[in-house]
């Protein structure tokens, strides 16, 4: 009898055994507890290696909080440089590669963009101009609001650029110069039509905010010319884990903007007095150089500046050039 018991006993704490290793297993796999941990490390990159602290604005609208990565330390001799992400995640994930060296000569304000990372709102607008105005309405209550060395210079890239040519056009007084860095700013509807069609309606969705690991693969290799081979290795789990955190909390909103973006009829591009400099990556697949040529040609007090074997993602495929054309455009008189 006291045998048997023992036996029961075993099984019971073998069962209470497997059962919490299959909760372990379980929450490494479906709880994306790697990606938070790589996000907490590039916190602690932003802050110790980097000198930016977080700070939330919440803006006079009583609807709309803005979250903002900036220089802990602004020194009056550097200018104000704020970064606008596109939609390959927030402002962490996207300007990894950069930060660290345009930190040396700037005071840095990185935004996430509304909906993207710790900014919200419950405006139901989702326009491009709700961007921009969250985004000018944050860096007014941090200071630059456009008078003495409050006035900024703003690095775009993609869906950022959008944002940055529609604070350019609203707040002029603002901002002193722009950089745009692979942006479809200007395209037609007829383009968008056509973009569309090339790579698929129900591909641009998937590609903006991917929902499979298979869908972020296909972003990878459209966005870049190397295609980043090393993306093909990573398990599923962990690409689901990186999808979950960047992507399913305000997926809705993200699909909204996207809609907004690629569906609405645009005006007649609107000529910003800004110094401007637009760079571009020569097998770009997303956004073609033809329409870097054309915004330049549209921008008289502009330069274009093209980088040769990269695609879409300019800042992940050449940063340290991309930061070198920054850094010598906005220091320059």
């Amino acid at each position: 009898m006291a045998s048997m018991k023992h036996v029961h006993l075993f099984r019971r704490y073998l069962t209470i055994a497997l059962t919490l290793f299959q909760s372990l297993i379980s929450c490494l796999f479906n709880f994306p507890i790697l990606i938070k941990i790589a996000d907490s490390f590039l916190s602690l990159y932003f802050m110790i290696f980097c000198d930016l602290r977080p700070v939330t604005v919440d803006l006079d609208d009583g609807e709309t909080t803005v979250h903002f990565w900036i220089s802990g330390h602004r020194r009056i001799s550097r200018p104000n440089l704020v970064m606008l992400h596109g939609y390959g995640g927030n402002s962490k994930w996207q300007f990894v590669h950069q930060v660290s060296d345009l930190s040396k000569s700037f005071n840095l304000f990185i935004p996430d963009l509304v909906f993207f990372g710790k900014s919200y709102t419950k405006n139901a607008d989702r326009s491009v101009e709700i961007q921009a105005r969250s985004i000018a309405g944050g860096l007014k209550k941090l200071g630059c609001d456009g008078r003495g060395r409050g006035r900024i210079s703003v690095y775009s890239i993609s869906y950022g650029g959008f944002v940055a040519y529609k604070m350019a056009e609203m707040w002029p007084e603002m901002m002193e110069k722009l950089v745009i860095v692979s942006s479809g700013v200007g395209f037609t509807q007829q383009e968008k039509t056509a973009e569309m069609t090339k790579h698929g309606r129900d591909c641009c969705s998937k590609m903006l905010v991917p929902k499979t690991p298979m869908d972020l693969r296909m972003l990878v290799k459209i966005s870049t010319n190397t295609g980043l081979v090393f993306v093909d290795w990573i398990p599923d789990f962990i690409l689901s884990q990186f999808i979950a955190v960047m992507y399913e909390k305000n997926r809705q909103e993200l699909l909204e903007l996207a809609k907004n973006l690629l569906e609405r009829e645009e005006a007649e591009l609107h000529v910003i007095s800004q110094k401007t400099l637009i760079v571009w990556g020569d097998k770009d697949k997303v956004f073609p150089l033809e329409h870097g040529y054309r915004l330049q040609r549209h921008l008289q007090n502009s330069r274009l500046e093209i980088i040769k074997e990269t695609g879409h993602a300019v800042n992940v495929e050449a940063p340290t050039t991309l930061n070198n054309l920054i850094t010598s455009f906005v220091l320059s008189v």
